[in-house]
């Protein structure tokens, strides 16, 4: 079985693009687990083309590590020394077949290869970098023997780079010393080598004449890890502790045996192949695990969705109804002494007065001393309209909104992403950005009645400009009817306007027909302007649904997963 991932899943199983909200309670679990699921995922499938063993050497400072890593190399590879860590960056010996460079697992960590001829030895290592220092003899040619930093090393860096090699790992050779080996650090990376299975060498190096076998294994039980006693070596305390000397010692020559007659090259694939199993087990539930995760993660958001949607109703109606109680009677009131001002003003119906009218007017033509009604003077009652707009009532219904949104849609935990996303300075909108999306509703909405005035102008018969089909009356209603509107008074409209016109509605069929468009005019002027206002609301909703998909894993990471999952174990 070959383990890869093609490049257009990597794509989507980039650590960043597991993201979380904090609405489940295990969410926040979300972005390790994919980390060191994928993590796993390629090393498994490194392990899987590599045909080297790999055994690597863990333990604290001060235990004796390097020096007995050293040993079973025959040679000084490894800086040691008691006084400060010395190990800085890891440091690995193998033979060539062992050196594979293609798609090294861990990309934060660079591959350095020395030659034995080219090498400062005893090597200290660096930081950031594994230095594979090739080795001389042919045998055993099929292991890879890795010296790391210290467990309980303060460099985050170090604690990190031998974390991994230890997932690398095909086999471990655990080194304390009886100063350390109760400690909590190693006591605990410990643990989890044996909840791993991997063949383990536990050396308790530096042991005094006085400590036995079953001592260290009692001990070790009274910590909760029991391991079987062939696999517990005593390296005696040595003067002075060189790798030499305790090459020379049988203690480790009996330990060095029964290390190379574990690792022979037909066992190293059984223990390989065994791995790859365990491996392939614990990847198939921890898959099963993050896409149970993110499916009940992507539940809660969808959930939290519709929440946002129905508050969102909730306050369009409430809007919508604080602006029916504000339009009183006396709005309506209002309409109609404005109305018969206007009639008044324009009043064309009486003939008589009509022929008096041109009479004293003609001579005023003649000197060019009247106008008529131009654009501007539409543009003037526009603007005279618009600069009376009340901008109050949505700032108020939006702050009522946002508050509605923190009160029932945030986290309670503070440490959840969308708990502070919520609370951003930038995601509520601002009340330059408020009056801007109103203005702007405006200057639609005025375009749209000066349009629609142009058309109903166009249709008047040359005879019929009279009465309420006056162009002058009924931009005059219009105008009124937009006041009106943009005061609030969208939502009872149609019976004022009725109320209003009824006086001046003649049985004529042009009268009735101009009556008939005002009223269809002003119920859309008032829908488009009521949307208008609303869809500041929305524009805020929008923020809100953009604020929790940047929180959210993406479709395609989903599906990139669930492939992920076949090809592990296809």
């Amino acid at each position: 079985m070959t383990v890869s991932m093609d490049q257009t899943a990597s794509d989507f199983l980039k650590p960043g693009a597991f993201r979380v909200t904090g609405l489940t309670p295990d969410g926040l679990k979300i972005p390790e687990l994919a980390r060191d699921t994928l993590k796993r995922f390629i090393l498994l499938g490194y392990k899987r083309v590599n045909p080297c063993l790999w055994v690597v050497f863990l333990g604290g400072t001060g235990t004796g590590k390097s020096t007995l890593f050293n040993a079973f190399c025959g040679r000084p590879l490894s800086a040691t020394g008691v006084e400060r860590p010395k190990t800085a960056g890891p440091v690995a010996h193998a033979h060539s077949p062992c050196l594979f460079q293609e798609a090294f697992p861990f990309p934060e960590i660079e591959l350095a290869f020395i030659s034995p001829g080219d090498a400062d030895l005893p090597c200290s290592g660096k930081a950031g970098q594994l230095t594979v220092l090739a080795a001389e003899e042919e045998k055993p040619s099929h292991l890879v023997l890795v010296d790391t930093p210290d467990l309980d090393s303060v460099e985050e860096v170090n604690h990190s780079a031998a974390r991994d090699l230890y997932s690398l790992s095909d086999a471990v050779v655990f080194v304390s010393s009886q100063e350390k080996y109760a400690d909590e650090v190693l006591h605990d990376f410990f643990m989890k080598v044996v909840q791993d299975e991997k063949p383990t060498f536990f050396v308790l190096n530096k042991a005094s004449s006085e400590t036995t076998r079953e001592e260290i294994l009692k001990a070790l039980q009274n910590q909760g890890l029991h391991i079987h006693g062939a696999n517990l070596w005593l390296i005696p305390h040595t003067t002075p502790g060189t790798y030499d000397r305790i090459a020379e010692r049988k203690s480790f020559i009996r330990m060095r045996d029964a290390f190379l007659q574990t690792f022979t090259r037909e066992q190293a694939q059984h223990i390989k192949s065994a791995a790859a199993s365990r491996e392939t087990r614990a990847l198939k539930k921890d898959l099963k695990s993050l896409q149970s995760l993110l499916a009940l993660e992507n539940q809660a958001v969808d959930e939290w969705l519709k929440k946002l949607q129905e508050l969102t109703h909730r306050s369009s109606l409430e809007y919508v109804q604080n602006q029916k109680e504000r339009f009183s009677k006396t709005s309506g009131q209002y309409l109609k002494v404005e109305i018969r001002k206007l009639f008044s003003r324009y009043d064309l119906l009486a003939k008589p007065r009509q022929a008096i009218r041109k009479v004293f007017i003609a001579p005023l033509h003649l000197m060019g001393l009247t106008r008529k009604s131009t654009r501007a003077d539409r543009e003037a009652g526009l603007l005279k309209v618009r600069e009376n707009v009340a901008f109050s009532p949505v700032q108020e219904t939006l702050a009522r909104f946002n508050l509605l949104v923190l009160k029932t849609l945030s986290p309670p935990q503070e440490d959840a992403p969308l708990f502070k996303a919520l609370r951003s300075p930038h995601l509520p909108l601002t009340e330059p950005e408020i009056r801007q999306y109103i203005l702007a509703a405006q200057e639609d909405l005025a375009q749209w009645l000066e349009e629609t005035f142009e058309e109903l102008a166009r249709g008047i018969p040359t005879g019929k400009k009279v009465g309420i089909y006056s162009t002058s009356v009924l931009w005059g209603i219009l105008i009124l009817t937009f006041e009106v509107v943009v005061g609030g008074g969208f939502t009872m409209l149609d019976a004022a306007l009725d109320s209003a016109l009824a006086p001046f509605v003649t049985k004529g069929a042009v009268e009735v027909f101009a009556y008939h468009e005002i009223r269809k005019i002003a119920k859309e002027l008032a829908l488009r302007y009521q949307e208008g206002l609303l869809s500041v609301l929305r524009r805020q909703e929008e923020r809100y649904v953009a604020c929790i998909e940047s929180l959210t894993t993406t479709p395609e990471t989903l599906q990139a997963v669930k492939g992920l999952e076949k090809s592990a174990w296809a």
